[in-house]
């Protein structure tokens, strides 16, 4: 298996990997000053983390282009995985209803896809490989 041009991926899963370190940060202290502040309300308090899961999403997708030869498709993976990163970093100026949930099922939805498409290319690449070598062993 070959990765084609992968320096354009590594740069988003890098800056999604910082903005996801980024709402880390920012979760902390929040729960910080929320437990200091009244600790009988964090307790009940059940707060969705979504910017783990999300960076595990565009790894995903980012691993998925890497292995894309350069065609239209990479340029459409490209450009879907900017929306992605862009779409929920700037989703409370949009004003559409939970847009950034749209965003994230949007998200994991397609590293699903990806997934599935990375293991049948794998698939793919280990057939080919035992072909070749049972090939080359019947041939001697």
């Amino acid at each position: 298996m070959k990765f084609y041009k992968p320096l354009f991926s590594v740069i988003v899963i890098i800056i999604q990997l910082i903005l996801s370190l980024k709402l880390h940060s920012e979760h902390i202290e929040w729960a910080k000053e929320m437990e200091k502040t009244d600790p009988e309300l964090f307790g009940l308090i059940c707060y969705n983390i979504t910017y783990d899961s999300l960076f595990l999403f565009v790894l995903i997708i980012g691993f998925y282009e890497m292995l894309v030869k350069p065609s239209w498709y990479k340029n459409l993976i490209r450009i879907f995985l900017v929306c992605i990163v862009l779409g929920t970093t700037f989703s409370e100026f949009i004003p559409i209803n939970q847009f950034y949930f749209g965003v994230y099922n949007t998200a994991w939805f397609s590293a699903v896809v990806a997934i599935v498409l990375i293991l049948v290319r794998i698939g793919k690449y280990s057939f080919g490989k035992i072909s070749d070598w049972k090939l080359n062993k019947a041939s001697r």
